[in-house]
């Protein structure tokens, strides 16, 4: 069994996915003046990213669960 600490999210994560290696997978907005409710997920560990045009869809969750279940990149260093 593994542990986790409790961590504070940056302010503008909405869903947070772990992966395997313990980097995350952020679902985060990412306005535009074009499109004001679009939401990106985003893994911190190897940069791939899923755009989505319109609010936090389905499939936008569904990536970001898939995505940390297989992702091996390791967390980036904090300084």
């Amino acid at each position: 069994m593994t542990s986790q600490t409790a961590t504070t999210w940056p302010t503008d994560v909405l869903y947070r996915f772990l992966t395997i290696v313990g980097a995350t997978v952020d679902v985060v907005p990412q306005p535009s003046d074009a499109l004001p409710d679009r939401h990106a997920a985003i893994c911190r560990g190897c940069d791939a990213t899923y755009p989505n045009a319109i609010g936090v869809s389905h499939h936008l969750k569904d990536w970001a669960q898939t995505h940390s279940q297989t992702c091996r990149a390791m967390p980036r260093p904090t300084v």
